[in-house]
């Protein structure tokens, strides 16, 4: 890399630090409860104490035995995860908090550094996001795992390894949807491998969550996020920021209570997230060079970002992905000039501050709703143009 190019580079990481790193840490470093976080580190903390990382109450009661907070959120991930945080018990919940700060800044980079490798996305794209996306500054202090997930994820996606997709679906079973790109090319290999880590990881946790809780994982825990019951968590669906499918029929039809959808509503963001589905498995049948196999991918992060019933600030980080896509394919001219418009409209919807939402509501009463859910839009809008964008790619034989 040339000197200009280096010093540009700087800079740009420079900026970063002072509009995304220090306000996001002085947050951190000021937080004794650790946000999200405190959860994988009590559940952590309870199963090398042979507990079960799924009794709401004993996190909690670790949590006012140690004075940092009244209550945890559920732990309600897949059991293998807890394998990445066995570590935090080692330290006091604000330590390993601040640790896995740092964790996620380097993940960040990471990030960037293989969509340049993989797609050759433009320096300016990339450092246009690293300045302007906010979501990485919300994932950041909350102290999420999104970007571990989006980063195994990744890499598994670009070197067409299973192995690591199945380790970010064992994160979060989400990325699990990532396979259905891969099925409708026949690729059983990554396929067969993410199946086979899946297997060795529940085994490998085995030592610390016995078979029972795991099994209690996947037949008492899991069917409720169809409905809204994330294992007790109380976090209202209607939550203005929820970006969500769910949430929109929630809003036609809902459950009844705040925290559980009514059957019209689940039936409906079914239909609905398999009407979206179905094109991009359509468009992922052939193979296309790298940037149009990277936007099918692309099209399926927004996908399994929209379809959970709820979709906060933080698991929007992960919307990185079809970002550096479009904006890849804007510099190379794949999306013609309408598509600089709607581009750039989706990406500002996405990224902009949530903290501007509440008072420009106010300002524009009129547009109120479409606000409201105007981060969904923009996330809709990325995934529109990553289908367009692979439609339009060469294809391989």
């Amino acid at each position: 890399m040339r000197r200009p190019s280096l010093m540009l580079l700087f800079a740009v990481l420079l900026a970063y630090v002072g509009v995304s790193v220090t306000p996001a840490w002085t947050k951190v470093r000021n937080a004794k409860h650790g946000r999200d976080f405190a959860t994988y580190h009590y559940a952590a903390a309870e199963v090398l104490d042979g507990g079960d990382p799924y009794a709401t109450k004993r996190l909690s009661k670790r949590a006012r035995t140690e004075g940092t907070r009244k209550s945890v959120h559920p732990y309600f991930y897949p059991p293998p995860f807890l394998l990445s945080v066995m570590w935090s018990p080692t330290f006091d919940l604000p330590t390993s908090y601040r640790v896995w700060f740092w964790l996620n800044q380097g993940l960040v980079l990471l990030c960037l550094a293989m969509f340049r490798r993989w797609f050759r996305a433009p320096w300016v794209i990339l450092g246009a996001l690293l300045l302007t996306f906010t979501p990485i500054t919300d994932n950041a202090k909350m102290g999420q795992a999104n970007l571990m997930v989006l980063a195994a994820a990744v890499a598994g996606l670009w070197l067409k390894n299973g192995a690591l997709v199945g380790v970010a679906a064992m994160a979060k079973m989400s990325p699990a949807l990532y396979l259905a790109g891969w099925a409708a090319r026949g690729a059983i290999r990554p396929i067969a491998m993410a199946v086979a880590v899946a297997v060795i990881s529940t085994l490998m946790a085995l030592p610390w969550i016995d078979a029972a809780t795991q099994i209690r994982f996947y037949t008492e825990v899991l069917p409720g996020f169809s409905t809204g019951n994330y294992h007790g968590l109380t976090v209202r669906i209607g939550l203005p920021a929820n970006h969500s499918i769910p949430d929109l029929f929630n809003q036609l039809w809902p459950g009844p209570d705040a925290h559980t959808l009514s059957l019209a509503a689940g039936r409906a963001a079914k239909a609905c997230t398999l009407a979206l589905l179905v094109p991009i498995v359509w468009v992922a049948r052939r193979s296309r060079d790298r940037l149009g196999t990277a936007a099918v991918f692309g099209a399926l992060t927004v996908l399994l970002l929209v379809t959970p019933v709820y979709t906060y600030e933080h698991h929007l980080v992960m919307a990185m992905f079809p970002a550096v896509v479009v904006g890849t394919a804007l510099m190379e001219g794949r999306l013609g000039r309408w598509g600089w418009g709607f581009g750039m409209a989706s990406y500002f919807f996405t990224a902009w501050p949530l903290y501007w939402l509440r008072p420009l509501q106010q300002s524009v009463p009129n547009f109120h709703w479409v606000l409201q859910e105007s981060k969904f839009f923009g996330l809709m809008g990325l995934g529109v143009l990553c289908v367009v964008v692979a439609i339009n790619s060469p294809r391989r034989s």
